[in-house]
């Protein structure tokens, strides 16, 4: 039979429904579960099946799953990982076990699909006596070809007994072919095991029979009523084992994509390494991309979105550096991915013209900003000295304002041996990310709920009138009252209600202006008006009754008051001189993104591609002032054609649609809006003007916050108040305040390099006193050290390693808590001893957690009077360890 991947998908279906097994669609890549970004395996739209929460259709149930994993993503490119790929699989609830698991994986692939037996090896977790005696015993492999490996490999999930999660587990038996690929391995024992690259695994058996839980804080292993079974065959792997290829990426469902990408890049595939890797990366990366958008992602900057747009970037930066692509080309690719794939997954043909669409305008973003993004990294790179990481607050200036992933940053470093400052970036990440959300909290929406009531109001009523630009007060009469969606004939006192007016002095949210507050008053009534709205022509004033009874038809007294109304009028006005200003300083490229106008502040987001310097912030603040100091009349023009305003050059809002007469605000020789909101009458009304925060709102976009009049005078009277207590701690005026603080600073220092040297001489003093006890032959140290912290805990253990003990543990109460610090010398490490298995269980004695890499290691808990205690057991754990070997 002539092999490939759509023959191998069509025989292992056909096969398992044979055997009993009902077939079932590939689920989509978004997951049902929460906790996952995106399915990464056959068996998790079955989850809740293995878990016994749902019923399954059928005991037996067989299937080929789209999956979408990244654990991986900095591997592919080589000749075998994959982001995207198809999983076959079967699977039991309750019913079969491993002999038939076993029995039937051997004989598919062996007569069905023919593989060579002599090329097959098999792992079988390391005390799984059942797996192994029914390959050798039943299958007939020799003992030499099973491999009983530990469960960072042959458990699911990996670790799964040592360190959880609690939950369905079990063993696994994995089936590796022998690639025979020439590896250059010196392993006389080469085998699955080996990370050479000959062996290449091809399906997973999953015998999930246990519950894991905990006693006592060990890990303690359930037989389950039911076991059940879950496999997993990577489709692509195998068909190119049987099509005797290389790789995956030559098989008929990567194919097509590696040839269009060789027309457009006019490189042949094969002919260089380089462009070999970048040719499979992109090829992955659009398969990844194009079933992601298909299934509904979108390209963000968080979550699922994140891991797209985190591809895609990806596939165009190899595009762009390597293969030379210099326009756009990932739409191009996408009807090679619906030749590879349309056939088995129609999802991508019907969709086909929105995911070209969803990538093109994503590629096109993130081409403006790659060049100069990647001769900005250049230049960092460049200025670092011999041997420097790159300074977290780089690469992320390199994310905020030019949207380079993270992982790109690292690897172009890494192009040239430097590493990036991860924790830096992830700090600087969170800051924004507080900035923002403080930002977004600033006036909290009061949606409206408008229901069919809009449509009956538009039949019965004239739309709202409104004259809030002449005057804070006015009667009206009431013309609806909607609750939950439906108008009402009345509403009584601690009702909350939408009110809708025949005229109304209330300005409704609209252009980033907040809506009024106030109060309607009516004989013997009175309601708080909290928000106001607009939908459709109404004008909706979401209000509580205070007292009395409101009914249709009621006369009001609509009052809004003067004092807020000023505050909000001072912040538009503001924002108009602060785009101007943006717009003289910076550039014209700079375009409005967004606004706020509330009465306590202003908030202006703007296009700009960079952080602003200070000195670029002092100018436009200055200049702000500079007009507001001119006493400008601000001027406003109700009803100009919009050609007109068009002529004069008022600035328009991105997206906004306009009608055929427009109001136009006027600052005299400065600025010239289109603008709805309320406004002063002479910009000195404004008082001053003060940027207090600047910021990045995404890529491509900055945001400025601001303060005037009430709001400006309350913030420097906080910091008055805070730089006069200031003042007086120091003992110092405050014109002389920077002075203090740097004699302070300077004495700080001083006072912490004293520390550190009386630190340093008591670890000296320390490693004198301390005697390495035998342990199986191993120089133990274990011991608890009085007002040590964790820096020099781990000092000392150098120290002492250094001086030759093989392990060393220290233990130090810092805070009301408990630090450990376990170190284990290298030829210990070879041996067998885990530094961070062993911090693990002592952490767990004194009520916290912890681990580390096998030579050192830091823990926790809470309970540091059980220090010593635990300590006490470091032999026997080291025993324990040694014995496992």
């Amino acid at each position: 039979m002539s092999w490939n991947a759509r023959a191998l998908r069509r025989v292992f279906l056909e096969f398992f429904q044979e055997k009993g097994h009902l077939l079932l669609p590939s689920d989509s890549l978004v997951p049902k579960d929460p906790s996952l970004l995106f399915t990464s395996a056959g068996m998790v739209q079955f989850k809740p099946y293995f878990l016994g929460t749902a019923q399954p259709p059928a005991p037996r149930v067989t299937t080929v799953q789209k999956c979408l994993r990244t654990t991986d993503i900095d591997s592919v490119g080589d000749l075998s990982h994959l982001t995207f790929f198809e999983m076959l699989g079967n699977f039991s609830f309750g019913d079969y076990f491993k002999r038939e698991a076993i029995l039937w994986a051997w004989e598919f692939l062996t007569e069905r699909l023919q593989v060579d037996p002599d090329r097959l090896q098999f792992t079988v977790f390391q005390e799984d006596d059942e797996a192994f005696d029914i390959w050798h015993r039943e299958v007939g492999i020799e003992a030499k070809r099973i491999w009983r490996l530990g469960e960072k490999t042959n458990f699911w999930p990996a670790n799964a007994i040592s360190e959880g999660p609690n939950g369905p587990c079990g063993p696994c038996s994995e089936i590796f072919y022998d690639t025979r690929r020439d590896t250059g391995c010196t392993n006389p024992e080469c085998g699955p095991a080996c990370d050479c690259g000959r062996w290449l695994e091809i399906w997973n058996l999953v015998f999930m029979q246990y519950e894991r839980t905990e006693e006592n804080g060990r890990p303690k292993l359930i037989p389950l009523p039911k076991k059940n079974i879950d496999t997993g065959m990577g489709l692509e792997r195998t068909a190119a084992v049987l099509m005797e290829l290389e790789s995956p990426y030559e098989t008929d469902v990567f194919l097509p994509i590696l040839r269009r990408i060789e027309s457009l890049a006019g490189i042949a595939y094969k002919a260089d390494e380089v462009s070999d890797t970048a040719i499979r990366l992109i090829a992955d990366h659009m398969r990844a991309a194009t079933f992601s958008i298909a299934d509904g992602v979108i390209p963000q900057n968080e979550g699922r979105g994140y891991v797209l747009r985190r591809l895609i970037r990806r596939a165009i930066t190899r595009g762009a550096r390597i293969l030379r692509l210099e326009k756009p080309f990932l739409a191009d690719l996408v009807p090679a991915v619906i030749d590879a794939l349309g056939d088995q997954y129609p999802e991508i043909v019907q969709r086909q013209a929105y995911i070209e669409s969803t990538l093109r305008f994503e590629e096109e973003r993130f081409r403006q900003t790659l060049q100069t993004g990647l001769a900005r990294l250049e230049e960092m790179l460049q200025t670092l000295p011999t041997g420097a990481a790159l300074p977290g607050e780089r690469a992320f200036t390199l994310y905020d304002t030019y949207g380079f992933p993270l992982e790109l940053t690292q690897e172009i470093a890494a192009e040239r041996g430097i590493e990036v400052d991860i924790e830096g970036f992830r700090r600087a990440l969170e800051e924004q990310r507080r900035r923002a959300r403080e930002a977004s909290g600033i006036s909290e929406k009061l949606f409206v709920q408008t229901g069919a009531a809009l449509a009956e109001l538009a039949q019965r009523t004239q739309p709202t009138r409104f004259v809030g630009y002449d005057t804070l007060e006015t009667e009206a009469m009431v013309v609806g009252l909607v609750k939950e969606g439906n108008l009402v004939p009345a509403a009584c006192e601690g009702e909350t209600v939408e009110i809708v007016l025949d005229v109304t002095p209330f300005y409704a949210e609209a252009g980033g202006q907040v809506g009024d507050t106030g109060t309607l008053e009516w004989n013997e009534g009175k309601a708080e008006v909290l928000d106001t709205q607009k939908a459709g022509d109404f004008h909706f004033h979401h209000a509580r009754i205070l007292h009395g009874e409101l009914t249709i038809g009621q006369k009001v007294y609509a009052r809004v008051p003067a004092q807020r109304r000023l505050d909000i009028r001072r912040n538009h006005t503001a924002t108009h001189l602060l785009h101007a200003a943006l717009r003289t300083v910076l550039g014209p490229h700079v375009v409005q993104a967004g606004s706020l106008v509330a009465p306590d502040r202003l908030r202006f987001d703007f296009t700009h591609p960079r952080a602003l310097t200070p000195e670029e912030l002092e100018r436009i603040e200055s200049l702000v002032n500079e007009k507001i100091l001119e006493e400008l009349e601000v001027r406003v023009y109700p009803e100009v054609p919009i050609e007109e305003a068009r002529r004069r050059g008022a600035m328009m809002l991105f997206g906004e649609k306009y009608g055929d007469r427009v109001r136009m605000v006027e600052i005299p020789g400065f600025s010239l809006e289109l603008c709805g909101g309320t406004h002063l009458n002479n910009t000195i009304e404004a008082g001053l003007f003060k940027i207090v925060h600047e910021g990045s709102v995404a890529a491509g976009v900055r945001r400025i916050e601001a303060l005037t009049g009430r709001g400006l005078y309350a913030w420097l009277r906080e910091r008055e108040r805070a730089v006069r207590e200031a003042a007086e701690r120091l003992q110092a005026p405050v014109p002389e305040l920077p002075l203090a603080v740097e004699r302070l600073t300077r004495h700080l220092k001083e006072l912490q390099a004293e520390l550190e040297r009386v630190k340093q001489s008591a670890i000296a003093q320390a490693v004198g006193e301390m005697t390495p006890v035998e342990v199986e032959g191993i120089p133990v140290v274990a011991q608890v050290v009085a007002g040590a912290d964790g820096k020099s805990l781990g000092a000392l253990a150098d120290r002492l390693i250094q001086k030759g003990a093989g392990v060393v543990a220290l233990g130090a109460a810092q805070n009301s808590k408990a630090v450990l610090v376990v170190k284990v010398a290298p030829e210990w490490v070879q041996k067998g001893l885990h530094a961070g298995n062993l911090a693990r269980a002592l952490a767990q004695q004194v009520g916290g957690s912890g681990g580390g890499k096998p030579d050192f290691a830091q823990a926790g808990g809470n309970q540091p009077d059980k220090l010593s205690t635990a300590l006490q057991t470091l032999p026997e754990l080291i025993r324990q360890q040694m014995n496992d070997r």
